[in-house]
């Protein structure tokens, strides 16, 4: 996700990789949390929760593609 330079600022918060977004979701989650708010908020909660999972998913994706990268220039040199 380097490659995308568009960055997006919200309220402060600069959100330029999915480890961003995953921050920005634990912190508002963790705050429902800490205020006791969880139950009246928990249809936003369950969004951001998905929307974390969907940035480690990406972070888990961009990993995959550098190990093939690497696997497929080793392959390249063996041949």
């Amino acid at each position: 996700m380097s490659e995308n330079n568009n960055t997006k600022v919200t309220r402060g918060v600069t959100l330029r990789t999915p480890k961003d977004i995953r921050r920005v979701c634990q912190r508002i989650v963790s705050k429902a949390f800490q205020q006791g708010e969880e139950l009246q908020h928990s249809g936003r909660i369950s969004q951001l929760m998905g929307c974390w999972l969907r940035a480690y998913e990406l972070d888990d994706l961009a990993e995959i593609k550098q190990r093939l990268a690497k696997l497929e220039n080793l392959q390249e040199r063996k041949t």
